[in-house]
């Protein structure tokens, strides 16, 4: 997912590169993408979301469908955008801010949709023009092939052999430039249309974990839909905390009670004892049972 910023690079002809300005929330990405890599390796959750939030944007960027040239611009900055709100979508998942991560998952469906939407028809127009005009260079170049290959047989051609040589040579190149230009807007087709199916998964993932909770919350006997007293019967039970598995598993699952229950100390104090910060208090002595007096 990581690689669709390149496409411009390995697909377009260097003129439009020259013209068209570096995709910024590209390049803000990757620049910023390893530190967030490392807070999350390093199960600094909350700190990898807050730095992956840093990279949003305030209004979402216009796309422009002037022509070809800013819709390939546009759908560049969407897909870097998109790849953007996915790192929010998971450095938000993780540090328990659910509700932010469907937000962050439901925004990226949208702007990748948008994109598609608007590329479609012209790209897929131009597709057709560039297939089109290859076939017709095809055509040319098969009815004139013993000409051709005659006079690129020639030591020393005439003027009007020199003409009618290099226009055969247009014609070749034209072909060449028509099956490369199919490639790239049919390669950006394909690619957006994917991107646009791509959120839906992730949407489902986090509306479902939403569901779960709340069920869990409204099962409670205790205090059936009273969150906070969910949170206290949890983090007071240390079967829950285990079932979560590894470290990452035990971050996370603490990093979602905080954000439920943010002043619930038990949670904090749990968190301090899984990262070292504080030791875990003893376990209580389990007393003998009571023996039953002798008859």
């Amino acid at each position: 997912m990581r690689t669709l910023a390149l496409l411009p690079a390995l697909l377009l002809p260097a003129a439009l590169i020259a013209q068209a300005p570096a995709p910024s929330f590209g390049d803000r990405l990757k620049a910023e993408r390893p530190a967030v890599d490392k807070l999350m390796a390093d199960l600094q959750y909350p700190d990898a979301m807050k730095r992956a939030e840093s990279l949003l944007p305030a209004a979402k960027p216009a796309f422009v469908k002037t022509d070809n040239q800013t819709l390939v611009q546009s759908a560049v900055t969407y897909m870097d955008l998109c790849q953007t709100y996915r790192l929010a979508v998971e450095t938000a998942d993780a540090a328990g801010s659910w509700e932010k991560a469907l937000e962050y998952a439901k925004t990226a469906k949208a702007l990748s949709a948008e994109s598609y939407a608007a590329i479609k028809d012209p790209f897929t127009q131009t597709v057709t023009y560039y297939t089109q005009a290859e076939a017709r260079a095809k055509q040319v170049l098969a009815e004139n092939d013993a000409r051709i290959k005659e006079l690129k047989g020639k030591a020393v051609l005439d003027p009007g052999e020199r003409q009618e040589l290099d226009l055969a040579l247009g014609v070749e190149k034209e072909q060449v430039d028509d099956a490369k230009w199919v490639k790239f807007f049919q390669t950006y087709l394909d690619v957006t249309k994917r991107e646009s199916e791509a959120y839906d998964p992730l949407v489902k993932v986090m509306e479902d974990k939403l569901k779960g909770e709340a069920a869990q919350v409204e099962e409670y006997k205790a205090g059936k839909g009273d969150r906070l007293k969910w949170v206290e019967a949890v983090v007071s039970s240390p079967a829950y905390l285990e079932a979560q598995g590894d470290k990452a598993g035990k971050a996370r699952f603490l990093y979602r009670l905080a954000v439920v229950d943010p002043e619930n100390k038990k949670v904090q104090k749990q968190l301090d004892v899984l990262f070292g910060r504080a030791t875990a208090a003893p376990a209580k002595p389990v007393k003998p049972a009571k023996k039953g007096k002798k008859g």
